[in-house]
């Protein structure tokens, strides 16, 4: 029988995994992108929608970030599997984001990461990443 109890986890496991030290990309990790990326643009907030693994404000679709966040929808899907729901029973999944200077070369990403069901049951997270700043720019080719 399935269990919800068990996907309650859900959003701190892909948000742990954008973070994570797997998704190191050319320059830096997804951290080091989205901080160089939000400094660019001059952001202070940004969001991921994880089924679509396409970001707002539209300008962070880049490559880098795009390819891993396409990463993050799988992982919901083996959980859903594993707890016996469908693929389908999670109907929106999100990542908040919210970027703090904390020192000339230390940023604080804020990341309030949550999902809703079919029958509208909430599930949520949140979770502080420290991105020591590497500069370069995100967006030359």
């Amino acid at each position: 029988m399935a269990k919800r109890k068990n996907l309650k986890g859900i959003p701190h496991n892909f948000t742990k995994s954008f973070f994570g030290t797997e998704r190191y990309w050319d320059k830096g990790y997804m951290g080091d992108w989205l901080v160089n990326a939000a400094i660019k643009l001059n952001l202070s907030e940004a969001s991921l929608n994880v089924l679509t693994a396409r970001f707002t404000p539209a300008e962070l679709n880049i490559p880098t970030l795009t390819i891993n966040a396409k990463d993050l929808k799988p992982i919901i899907e083996k959980e859903l599997s594993a707890n016996g729901f469908d693929n389908d029973f999670i109907t929106d999944a999100k990542m908040d984001f919210i970027f703090s200077k904390v020192t000339q070369v230390k940023y604080k990403i804020t990341c309030s990461s949550s999902m809703l069901d079919k029958d509208g049951k909430s599930y949520k997270q949140n979770v502080i990443e420290d991105v020591f700043l590497v500069h370069f720019d995100p967006f030359a080719g």
